[in-house]
């Protein structure tokens, strides 16, 4: 029940997100930017305190309070741009809705190990994540149709219903392994927040992990949020082709989770493959011009992403300890939303003035990098997985 709620949710988050990056980008780079950073400001700021909250007042609960919000902030969006969509609305829209998002985000990364025992946690964390990569595949392509027929208020509304859904199936489901996990509440205020940050420190394998997923997020977000619309602006798409575009990356992650799903996670070679594919990708996406080839280049982005995830996700969950579940998530949050607040606004410099195609190169280059950082953490990774399998 949660993950049907939870797919069509993610659906609604997809086709907004697709729409408010749109309508931005009609306003230049320096706009996009604006609005895509509004958003990355509370997840940096306040995804710590969501993992504090959750492992003090249970994961469920959390989760209820955020989707609540995030429906009033949705149903708002929707009323207000009936009048037009100035940056200051997009950019207020962007801030609020992700403010909700990190205190829920650490929340929702815990729940599928409290439905699942620790053997099953690779493949079923492959199969919730897949639900969730078919829903992100949907979004982008649904929130071009959407916004050429009803513009910001439509896909708003739309996305106001699915946090409905959602709201309502949390309240009535209860995940059999929801009392497992709370070992003792974590000390109130910022004690327990840098309680968990020691934690991780101390934790082996847990500080590379979070410089492989720091690396990962500041290149592949910024290359779907921000990279691609402006490409499309540049070379005379139209939002359908754009949303085909977006939708190719989580498609081919959508191929690798099945495989995962089935058979286990990557092996390390695989692994370490991944950030290269998703270089590669992007090199090509600046190469060649036309809207297919465009969509094979972030198709090969979508599979080295996963190639790489499917393989780190359940290892970093493994060495989560029981009582900082909820922290130990909001700190790979925060991995993943740090990096997209520096780079997005340097990014969006770069791409105003030296055009899209160079700014990929440059993405591409710390994929590399992150390959880098990923083969020489691979042992404790196996480590990990094998706990998991155990």
């Amino acid at each position: 029940m949660w993950l049907a709620a939870s797919t069509v949710s993610t659906v609604g988050d997809s086709v907004s997100f697709f729409a408010l990056g749109w309508v931005a980008s009609a306003s230049g780079p320096g706009a996009a930017s604006a609005v895509l950073t509004a958003g990355s400001i509370p997840l940096a700021l306040l995804i710590l305190v969501g993992g504090s909250l959750a492992d003090r007042f249970g994961v469920r609960r959390v989760m209820v309070w955020c989707d609540a919000g995030m429906a009033l902030v949705m149903a708002a969006l929707a009323v207000a741009s009936l009048g037009g969509a100035p940056v200051w609305l997009l950019a207020g829209a962007s801030f609020l809705g992700s403010t909700a998002a990190a205190l829920r985000r650490p929340a929702e990364g815990v729940l599928p190990r409290l439905f699942f025992a620790d053997d099953e946690l690779a493949r079923r964390m492959a199969l919730v994540g897949g639900a969730g990569q078919l829903a992100r595949v949907t979004g982008p392509t649904l929130g071009g149709f959407l916004v050429g027929a009803g513009g910001l208020p439509l896909t708003a509304a739309l996305d106001t219903g699915s946090f409905l859904l959602v709201l309502a199936a949390l309240l009535a489901v209860r995940p059999p392994r929801e009392g497992e996990h709370v070992v003792a509440p974590p000390a109130r205020g910022w004690r327990g927040i840098a309680d968990g940050i020691s934690g991780a420190r101390r934790t082996p394998g847990v500080p590379g992990m979070l410089l492989i997923v720091a690396g990962m997020a500041g290149t592949l977000l910024p290359f779907v949020m921000l990279c691609v619309p402006m490409l499309g602006r540049e070379r005379g798409w139209d939002a359908e082709a754009v949303g085909l575009v977006s939708a190719a990356w989580v498609a081919g992650g959508l191929v690798v989770t099945v495989v995962v799903a089935r058979v286990g996670a990557p092996s390390a070679a695989l692994a370490v493959s991944g950030p290269l594919l998703a270089a590669a990708g992007m090199v090509a996406m600046a190469a060649l011009p036309g809207v297919t080839a465009g969509i094979a280049a972030t198709f090969l982005v979508g599979i080295g992403t996963v190639l790489l995830t499917a393989r780190l996700y359940p290892a970093y969950v493994a060495a989560s300890p029981p009582d900082m579940l909820a922290r130990f998530q909001s700190l790979a949050g925060l991995a993943q939303t740090g990096p997209v607040l520096v780079v997005t606004p340097l990014l969006g410099v770069l791409a105003g003035r030296a055009g899209v195609e160079p700014t990929l190169v440059v993405l591409a280059v710390v994929l590399v990098l992150t390959a880098a950082v990923q083969a020489a953490t691979s042992t404790e990774l196996d480590r990990r997985l094998r706990e998991v399998s155990r």
